[in-house]
């Protein structure tokens, strides 16, 4: 799939030209002809998809006269489809709601603050976790409503680690060593790779570097920190061992991933919580996976059995046709409902990006699917121990440059020259 942030270059471009062609005025609305037709664009139909089609079925139980049309996109369709819409002024065609993965919403933000509705005085941020409320945030206003947390977890299948002569106790408070060293023995047991790796996203990258309380840019969110970073050589360095001993599978995107886990062909996925709702789709493997916190990398001194993966949040466009709204069914649904946020903890394992889940009643429920693990309570355990990290605007173009220059480090063995080429090229994009 394209990424997200190669398209935003594009759309920067196609956004200055309207600009400098109307004298920086939109094209007229047309009149709200469908007063009560509310349009949300999200992905991933086991995940975000389910929660807004239940949050649909539940309002619409009051409110008889709202249609809720829900539409299945890709993650860069959305932004793609949305900004293309806002440069041209056609602001009839917009959706009223869309999803925005955290790691691009400071960038949208910047460039598009004004195309949101502000919901600084429509909700309790109190409640939400601090670093959700930030990443949702710009110039002291509130643009976004909190979802997902993206606690990331080791996620097993106990039949396939128990072939290989390993038991429950044994996945827990693993070091990276320690889970490669399992992999091998279950590869050669069962034949089994023990994840999934996909060249050209770098998912298990950034799990590894932010439980190590590191990222591409440093805490200010603007000066680059790849060259000298030591987390980030450490990540790639597992990511080479992973890849240099038969313990990895070779993906390509999202699809492949997905179905690499529920035909059983990976022993274990790396992934934030969000990913529960995909692995519960094979009901025939109820009761043989198990959660664990992720690996640590034992030779850095900063190292957390926590970290995040992902995670989204809400955003109700501000000229759509149908705003006002859409507004009120996300404050409504999403953004004050605790008891329908606990049905969401049940049914697609949620996990709520809130500073105290004992709210929740179901917070504390067993889950036959993970061998009656109390899942909800285990990550959000570990969600309290993720550090934080400042992603900046520019995390995915700058993993477009290392997954690049990776792929010759791994011919030519020079990793750090490959941090070298990454820093400078990445300089150059975060000037921009």
């Amino acid at each position: 799939m394209k990424r997200i942030h190669k398209l935003v270059l594009l759309w920067i471009s196609v956004w200055m030209f309207s600009l400098s062609g109307c004298g920086g005025e939109a094209a007229p609305r047309e009149q709200e002809s469908k007063a009560q037709e509310i349009v949300i664009w999200a992905w991933d139909d086991t995940f975000n998809i389910k929660a807004a089609r239940m949050a649909a079925a539940e309002y619409q139980k009051e409110n008889e006269d709202v249609q809720i049309l829900i539409e299945t996109k890709e993650r860069e369709e959305i932004l793609a489809q949305t900004q293309n819409i806002l440069s041209a002024g056609l602001y009839e065609n917009l959706p009223d709601i869309i999803m925005i993965e955290d790691y691009d919403v400071q960038q949208v933000l910047v460039l598009y603050e004004d195309e949101f509705v502000d919901l600084t005085d429509e909700i309790d941020y109190d409640k939400f976790a601090d670093f959700k409320v930030k990443l949702c945030s710009r110039n002291g206003r509130m643009y976004g409503i909190p979802f997902d947390s993206g606690t990331a977890a080791l996620f097993y299948r106990i039949d396939i680690i128990k072939k290989a002569g390993y038991t429950e106790a044994d996945m827990q408070d693993l070091t990276w060593d320690e889970y490669m060293e399992i992999g091998r023995n279950v590869y050669a047991e069962t034949g089994i790779p023990m994840l999934t790796l996909d060249p050209t996203d770098f998912p298990l990258v950034r799990l590894i570097m932010q439980s190590n309380g590191s990222w591409y840019v440093k805490q200010d969110g603007r000066t680059v920190d790849v060259q000298e970073n030591e987390a980030l050589k450490q990540s790639l360095e597992i990511y080479r061992e992973l890849l240099s001993c038969n313990i990895g599978k070779s993906v390509n995107g999202w699809n492949e991933f997905i179905s690499a886990f529920q035909k059983g062909e990976v022993a274990t996925v790396l992934s934030g919580g969000w990913i529960i709702s995909s692995i519960k789709e094979n009901q025939e493997q109820a009761g043989l996976w198990r959660v664990a916190p992720i690996p640590i990398v034992a030779q850095n001194e900063n190292a957390a059995a926590a970290s995040n993966v992902g995670g989204s949040a809400w955003y109700i466009l501000k000229n759509s046709r149908n705003s006002q709204a859409a507004t009120e069914f996300m404050v409504s649904m999403f953004g004050e409902n605790d008891e329908f946020t606990d049905r969401l903890i049940s049914e697609i394992g949620i996990v709520p990006a809130v500073k105290n889940p004992s709210v929740f009643t179901n917070y504390e429920a067993e889950d036959p699917f993970f061998g009656n693990q109390q899942v909800t309570k285990l990550l959000t355990g570990m969600a309290d121990e993720i550090q934080t990290v400042n992603y900046g605007s520019k995390t995915y173009e700058i993993e477009d440059i290392l997954e690049e220059e990776f792929q010759e480090a791994l011919i030519d063995g020079n990793l750090e020259q490959c941090l070298q080429k990454v820093q400078m090229k990445a300089e150059a994009v975060v000037r921009e």
